[in-house]
């Protein structure tokens, strides 16, 4: 202890001395550095402490997701990861991925976010480690939106199994639940399915109360239509019509809104549409020009048996259509019997198609 003028002075050892100017300019440069280089990537940059509570966040993040640093305090459950009730396995995989990130590991991982609007964005996520003198460690996560190399890549999948199924089946019911919820997934829309001419003419669609009922005017146009090789302009919808075949099928996907159609979707509905009218083909040429109306009679009952259990599905545990209507034709495979009948058991029992206890 010193004395200074007669009064005692503590020592100053151990007290926070305040930051010079030359420190305050220095973190303010250093600030300003950070939010420029984070606004000039185009990815979306988060920057989050040792505990996970995010600290910083460019504009880039905002626009894919639509969260900001408004939504403060944003910390583990993020918002925009899938809650249990959405993707509880996808939830659980994201956890086990951040808890190597706060571990001071760097995954690259690839994952489905949910933006604001609870619509799937597949992002890629990789970044690195930050040790900072006044914050301590941080870290650093880059996400990158990959939804629609990641949508292309399913579609892809999805329109290999789609004609693989037009091939094998020996189900006609089978055939046109495919062809509707699998075009219906495919072309990201509604689909409806027109089989036959003149008295014979049947159409299939799930929301449809029977095969007699008139079509809403935009279908019935688009399934009067041809197909069209324009590429620009804005559509409604697409159709799907064989270029060469003995039967008369056909289908058109109504759009929820409208859009220009790729290349690379028309050359997919002309292989899809061939494949469709190839399988019908193949499940009704043995049978006798009186009896194919019969069959499409026996096709629509079936089909409108199978949509209600589908329905059911969907309520049940929210999923899409395509999704339930392809648990009951695997549920159908394993148990081998027809899609219609395991429908019918859907319907009475209350259970679902894979039996009691399944999810």
């Amino acid at each position: 202890m010193t004395v200074l003028g007669g009064v005692p002075q503590l020592p100053s050892v151990g007290l926070p001395s305040a930051p010079t100017d030359a420190m305050v300019d220095h973190m303010a440069i250093d600030a300003e550095w950070r939010r420029v280089a984070m606004e000039s990537m185009r990815d979306g940059l988060l920057l989050f402490d040792a505990d996970g509570v995010v600290v910083e966040m460019n504009q880039a993040f905002i626009d894919l997701m639509g969260y900001g640093m408004e939504d403060a305090p944003l910390r583990p459950p993020y918002p925009w990861w899938p809650t249990a009730e959405e993707d509880a396995e996808a939830l659980r995989e994201i956890q086990t991925s951040f808890e190597d990130v706060l571990n001071g590991r760097t995954p690259e991982t690839e994952f489905a976010f949910y933006n604001r609007e609870r619509a799937k964005v597949w992002v890629q996520s990789s970044g690195a480690v930050i040790h900072h003198a006044a914050r301590g460690v941080t870290h650093l996560r880059v996400v990158r939106d990959i939804t629609r190399q990641r949508v292309a890549q399913e579609r892809r999948a999805a329109a290999a199994d789609v004609s693989h199924r037009f091939a094998t089946t020996e189900d006609l019911d089978d055939l046109i639940g495919t062809a509707e919820y699998g075009f219906g997934l495919l072309f990201d829309g509604d689909c409806t399915i027109q089989l036959g001419e003149g008295d014979e003419q049947r159409s299939f669609n799930s929301r449809l109360p029977h095969s007699h009922a008139p079509l809403p005017p935009p279908v019935e146009l688009g399934l009067a239509g041809k197909p069209n090789p324009d590429t620009k302009a804005l559509r409604a919808g697409i159709l799907l019509v064989p270029q060469t075949s003995s039967v008369t099928c056909r289908a058109w996907v109504q759009f929820p809104r409208v859009r220009r159609i790729t290349v690379d979707e028309m050359i997919a509905a002309d292989l899809l549409a061939a494949a469709f009218a190839a399988g019908f083909e193949r499940l009704t040429t043995e049978v006798e020009a009186s009896d194919r109306l019969g069959n499409l009679m026996v096709a629509v009952e079936s089909h409108r048996v199978v949509g209600q259990a589908t329905g059911i599905l969907v309520e049940r545990h929210h999923i899409l259509p395509n999704e339930a209507f392809d648990r009951l034709r695997r549920a159908s495979q394993h148990r081998n019997i027809k899609v219609r009948e395991l429908a019918e058991w859907v319907i009475e029992s209350g259970l679902d198609p894979e039996g009691p206890g399944s999810a």
